[in-house]
């Protein structure tokens, strides 16, 4: 065991020298191990091509959530409703992007438009119009309430307009791997840092910005390293070939929170894992008291325990996680989850018995946990004499296609919106249940506006049709002393212009 360690971590030395030797990366950097790095610079290209972490890296948003679930305004500095429709926007004044040009109201206008080119942003599409005012206001229009567009604005991040115009083909093509480390890599927006050198296989440089509209930062460098396995991540961490990092598994949490050398960050995330029954298949499951007996074969607080170490919650609505201040308490506790009750379960089930066989398509999720849940779920339903056949596919368009031909679907879905309506619609219009939620909409003959949708899926989980197993925080770990849980926002975001070394730590492998 000592010996496969020695190789393991040998193998991290290797790959740190060779960064450090073929000038990729500053060692001087906070190094953050993480499982992805952009492969577009462009903050309205899709999540897989760039992570919201980065977007607030390298741009700002007119506002963000903070860690106690409030609205924080970042380029915008006041507001006011101009009538029932419109409301007046005030921009910060003297906010330079990294180019030197100064934020006006037109950036913000020629940004909304970049946005609303990406169909994961079509949320945008409820703005009615954006117009200036003068240079340093501007009015949008719509029918929105105040907290949903300004939930909305969190996702509208900043572009220097007159910079992209003239290299409009730096949002549209990403760098290329084939390319030698890139050195200064070209791009204006007006966050707290920017892009030092870049490898799109090796990882990310960043160097903080030094007229950033906030004032000197905390950390000066961040060295973000690419390293896909969350097992390398722990290995790098415990090598000390990286100060922080991303997604620690699950199963190695208890022996890391012994480990004096290493400080575990727990993040609440909206990260949840759904099963949704359907019953084209199989008509017993149109029974609602069925479907209710499946709940309580399942044990849910089981899988919490043993699949995630605890490292989550259990909670029966998409609510969980959202803007406390801004839903009504009873909104968060009408839905009650059944209690797990295997006997209860049997006993409905012998009364109106399942197929012997039945079916489950699973999405695979990055962490591997959606695969370690379709597990438990084949374990606890063959307990009622059911035998799961279980299918996992990684591919969206295979998913669109077949999830309707299964008796049971089982996705991983995350929002970082935060208002009611807002995360109801995105749940409706950007998740893997999407197809299975339109053809439930269809077969009602409901209207699809925010409000039909919240109360309608209200109602699917009221009567078990779908619903949440459990939300998985998220484990960052680190081997310093630094602030790492203060940095994130409530709905799971890193802001890593808010990270600080603590006066009374040494920074370790600071010298390569």
């Amino acid at each position: 065991m000592r010996l496969r360690w020695f190789f393991i971590t040998s193998i991290f030395y290797a790959v740190g020298c060779f960064a450090q030797n073929t000038n990729v990366f500053n060692p001087q950097a906070i190094t953050v191990a993480v499982d992805k790095i952009p492969t577009s610079f462009n903050p309205f290209a899709d999540q897989k091509l760039i992570e919201e972490q980065f977007k607030h890296l390298l741009f700002d948003p007119l506002f963000r959530w903070d860690q106690q679930q409030q609205l924080e305004a970042r380029l915008v500095k006041n507001w006011k409703r101009i009538n029932n429709k419109t409301i007046r926007f005030y921009l910060r004044k003297n906010v330079h992007f990294h180019s030197g040009n100064i934020l006006t109201a037109k950036d913000v206008i020629w940004s909304f438009e970049q946005a609303k080119n990406n169909a994961k942003l079509r949320f945008f599409n409820k703005i009615e119009t954006i117009t200036s005012n003068d240079s340093n206001s501007f009015d949008i229009r719509s029918e929105l309430s105040e907290i949903q567009l300004l939930d909305d604005l969190t996702n509208l991040f900043v572009l220097d307009s007159a910079f992209y115009q003239s290299n409009k083909r730096l949002l549209d093509t990403p760098p290329s791997i084939i390319l030698p480390p890139i050195t200064q890599l070209t791009m204006s927006g007006t966050g707290p840092y920017l892009v030092q050198k870049y490898n799109p296989v090796l990882g990310v440089l960043v160097i903080a910005n030094n007229n950033y509209w906030e004032g000197a930062l905390p950390t000066k460098f961040f060295r973000f390293m690419r390293v896909n396995k969350p097992q390398s991540r722990l290995f790098a961490l415990l090598a000390n070939d990286v100060q922080v990092s991303y997604a620690i598994p699950n199963k190695f949490i208890n022996d890391l929170a012994e480990n004096t050398a290493t400080r575990l960050v727990q993040v609440p995330s909206s990260n949840a894992i759904f099963l949704a029954i359907n019953d084209q298949l199989s008509p017993i499951l149109s029974d609602k008291k069925v479907r209710e007996a499946i709940h309580m074969a399942i044990n849910q607080p089981g899988m919490l325990k043993y699949i995630l170490k605890d490292n989550g919650q259990i909670h029966p609505s998409v609510m969980a996680f959202t803007d406390n201040s801004l839903v009504q308490k009873e909104d968060k506790n009408t839905l009650l989850m059944p209690e797990y009750n295997l006997e209860k379960a049997k006993q409905i089930l012998q009364i109106q018995p399942l197929p012997k066989q039945m079916s489950l398509l699973v999405m695979l999720d990055d962490v591997g946990n959606t695969s370690k849940v379709a597990d438990a779920l084949t374990h606890m339903l063959d307990k009622i004499g059911v035998n799961l056949v279980v299918q996992e596919v990684s591919s969206q368009d295979v998913w669109d296609n077949t999830n309707l031909y299964y008796d049971f679907a089982l996705s991983s879905w995350q929002t970082n919106l935060m208002s009611k309506d807002n995360i109801y619609e995105d749940l409706f219009k950007n998740s893997f249940l999407t197809g299975y939620l339109e053809n439930k909409f269809k077969q009602q003959k409901i209207a699809e506006n925010f409000q039909s949708q919240a109360s309608y899926f209200q109602k699917l989980q009221q009567d078990n049709w779908i619903f949440p197993l459990f939300y998985q925080d998220k484990i960052w770990a680190q081997n310093n002393q630094f602030n790492l849980q203060d940095i994130f926002s409530s709905n799971g975001i890193p802001y890593w212009s808010l990270f600080k070394v603590n006066k009374d730590s040494t920074l370790l492998n600071q010298d390569g």
